[in-house]
């Protein structure tokens, strides 16, 4: 399974100059305070990532994984474990980054702010790794890429119907509220959205035929 994962972040090098653009540009605009990079650097990487089953898609790279020892279990394991560090690493980058650039600019440090969007940025990324991992094995990378742009433009459609006419005060308020608890409501969160991922994830490449 280690060799699996490296496979991964190899495929993930050769796009590495594109994000080192996309980064400067958004660290530029980060100093002149159009947009927090904390939100950024993470969201790239996963991009990138997901960009690994294109890869796959177009080397016919299944076909061949499968034929490797415990080769199904193993490839939806390593996406989702090499998806899980590559999103904490970013993570901690983007942190201390998203101090330098405050500390730069007020020569102090909102630490409560920087870490609020840091878990958020975290969560955010769980929920795309846990909504497209299981489409992308199903449909693959492309038709993947389709379907999910079309959940979320669902979902965002209902939510906004939604809170045109329901009052949503008292679950803005309890949200709110959760804020003071998401050192432990996000870690469970993510594990909670993971594993049920991963499950789904697993049962269907189980039984699919390359």
């Amino acid at each position: 399974m280690l060799g699996l994962i490296k496979k991964d972040f190899l495929l993930i090098k050769s796009n590495l100059k594109s994000m080192a653009i996309i980064f400067i540009i958004y660290l530029m605009l980060s100093f002149q305070g159009i947009f927090d990079i904390t939100f950024i650097v993470p969201l790239i990487g996963i991009m990138l990532f997901i960009s690994t089953f294109s890869y796959d898609d177009f080397n016919n790279w299944n076909s061949y994984a499968v034929t490797l020892p415990d080769g199904r279990k193993n490839v939806v394991r390593a996406k989702y474990i090499a998806s899980i560090i590559l999103t904490v690493i970013l993570a901690m980058v983007s942190f201390v980054i998203s101090i330098g650039i405050n500390y730069t600019k007020t020569n102090s440090i909102n630490l409560d702010e920087t870490i609020s969007l840091l878990m958020g940025t975290i969560l955010s990324n769980v929920i795309t790794i846990s909504l497209f991992y299981p489409i992308v094995f199903k449909f693959g990378a492309t038709n993947g890429r389709i379907i999910l742009f079309t959940v979320v433009f669902c979902i965002a459609g209902i939510g906004a119907l939604i809170t045109k006419f329901v009052d949503m005060t008292s679950v803005i308020n309890m949200i709110n509220g959760l804020e003071n608890y998401s050192f432990i409501a996000i870690p469970i969160i993510s594990l909670m959205l993971l594993g049920i991922s991963y499950l789904i994830s697993d049962k269907i490449y189980q039984s699919k035929e390359f």
